[in-house]
């Protein structure tokens, strides 16, 4: 489950670099359907005790498609919590700035076979990014995503 929430997260955040890439300079709200494929997935802290539990930190690195081209790419950490939960930030770099994502997961946040991320900024061309993207796993490592940006 821990693994499928930062693999989820992070082809989120991987796709958001189209959209905002696409919509950079219009001011109306846009949308983008994307695939995303994480290349990796790294367990940086294991706290005690061993295994899942609160305070393990991870990271994770990918690209996203958009119609079978290949984008941008990704990079994000989650935090482990209490009560089955994390906390995930991801950085998106692109050759005219970076983008910001941030999300929680787990009971009250997101749970189940959809969830949403929030767009809350970026810098260079993305300066005042914001929006959210919907998406569901399709595989381990493939996902399917619905984003919406409000520039």
């Amino acid at each position: 489950m821990k693994h499928r929430l930062v693999l989820l997260a992070a082809l989120v955040a991987a796709g958001a670099v189209a959209v905002i890439a696409a919509n950079a300079s219009t001011n109306a709200t846009k949308t983008l359907d994307l695939t995303g494929t994480v290349t990796g997935f790294h367990t940086a802290l294991d706290a005690k005790p061993a295994g899942q539990s609160p305070g393990d930190i991870g990271y994770t690195t990918g690209i996203v498609f958009e119609h079978g081209k290949r984008v941008g790419r990704f990079h994000g950490v989650c935090m482990a919590l209490p009560s089955s939960s994390q906390q995930c930030s991801f950085t998106l770099g692109l050759p005219g700035g970076q983008i910001i994502l941030d999300a929680g997961y787990g009971p009250g946040f997101n749970t189940g076979s959809v969830a949403l991320e929030a767009v809350v900024g970026g810098t260079g061309a993305y300066d005042g990014a914001r929006g959210q993207g919907r998406d569901r796993e399709v595989t381990n490592t493939k996902l399917a995503f619905h984003l919406e940006f409000v520039s």
